[in-house]
């Protein structure tokens, strides 16, 4: 595409500004906002993983996350680049690079142009610079937006949006994530406020190219890659975990739909035979179930004392017995009545 050949003014003070050799390259920025984020994404993919590295969902994960971050860079790339050729605003330096000449082959130091004050709009010139190429005559037109900016900007808030749905923490680890993400805004400012001390930018370019940056990179981190959702951050999750929290989440439900059907159960009526230790036992159960009230709790410990004194008494009763037959058998065979006799006499009362 063909950018938009802007005219000046002979006396726009703004673009008479020296020439200077870039401070960020255009390698520089690339490997600035896309080698470096995407390998700083890489690593922190590694990261979230290490406790349960699974090289496939590794793989899943960087793809989306790198997916995600190159869609947004194209998006602000291209929208920089058709802006930069339909406004066509002139750079800083244009008049020191081009020198231009009128139509006439007067230039703006001549002495008609001296008399009008410079206030005549030029739209038909040529630079008179035989040493610039056909890249450098377009780059003089393509001023606004800055795609430093705009690119910088875009890079640098969605790896902050990126820390901030994968590095959680309290204390010290959230104060390094705030410290790492305000050194990552630095950066593009420092890659943006470069354009317009090198003279290759108004500061209104810059200005747009980061409002530019800024809104990819939300509508990127929200809507394309919902990094702000909180199940972004489950990476750890294998199918064997999943399955491990749908068989607790199942057990869970079940556990809550038979807990209102518990206060419906027969409680152990008190003619069941139990020993002490199993109706104790059985209490115990019942309560750490948590499907017991306190008046079954109550019923649950008077079943257990009625089972202990029924369990004494029929010790007693064994002894009593045995103390009895132990008597009879010494005293001779014809007192076996009044043994018996008296067995029931101290058994009946119980």
């Amino acid at each position: 595409m063909r950018a938009f050949q802007r005219g000046f003014f002979c006396a726009d003070l703004s673009l008479r500004y020296p020439y200077r050799e870039c401070t960020i390259t255009i390698p520089m920025l690339l490997i600035y906002t896309l080698l470096l984020p995407m390998l700083f994404i890489s690593v922190v993919e590694i990261m979230r993983i290490c406790k349960c590295f699974r090289l496939r969902k590794y793989i899943t994960n960087l793809a989306r996350s790198l997916a995600t971050f190159s869609y947004g860079f194209i998006a602000t790339y291209l929208t920089t680049e058709l802006g930069k050729n339909v406004v066509g605003r002139l750079r800083p330096h244009f008049y020191t690079a081009c020198q231009p000449r009128l139509a006439d082959g007067s230039s703006c130091e001549s002495a008609y142009q001296q008399l009008v004050g410079g206030g005549v709009y030029v739209e038909h010139y040529y630079c008179s610079n035989r040493n610039l190429s056909a890249r450098q005559l377009r780059e003089l037109h393509v001023s606004f937006p800055s795609a430093h900016s705009s690119l910088a900007f875009y890079a640098m808030l969605l790896l902050c949006f990126y820390l901030h749905a994968v590095w959680h923490g309290r204390g010290t680890t959230r104060v390094l994530r705030h410290i790492l993400q305000f050194l990552l805004l630095l950066v593009g400012c420092y890659i943006a406020l470069s354009r317009v001390r090198d003279y290759w930018h108004h500061w209104s370019d810059v200005l747009a190219g980061a409002l530019l940056g800024l809104v990819y990179a939300v509508l990127t981190a929200v809507y394309v890659g919902r990094m702000l959702r909180a199940n972004f951050a489950e990476a750890c999750t294998t199918q064997k975990h999943k399955k491990h929290q749908a068989q607790q989440q199942q057990y869970k439900v079940t556990n809550h739909q038979q807990r209102p059907h518990a206060h419906h159960q027969p409680l152990a009526s008190s003619h069941q035979l139990l020993t002490p230790h199993d109706a104790r036992s059985r209490m115990l159960l019942v309560a750490a179930s948590g499907s017991v009230t306190n008046l079954q709790q109550q019923q649950l410990l008077a079943i257990a004392h009625e089972e202990h004194e029924k369990h004494e008494k029929q010790q007693l009763h064994e002894q009593v017995k045995e103390h009895l037959m132990e008597r009879g058998s010494i005293g001779g065979g014809g007192g076996g009545g009044d043994c018996e006799w008296k067995l029931q006499a101290v058994v009946l009362p119980t």
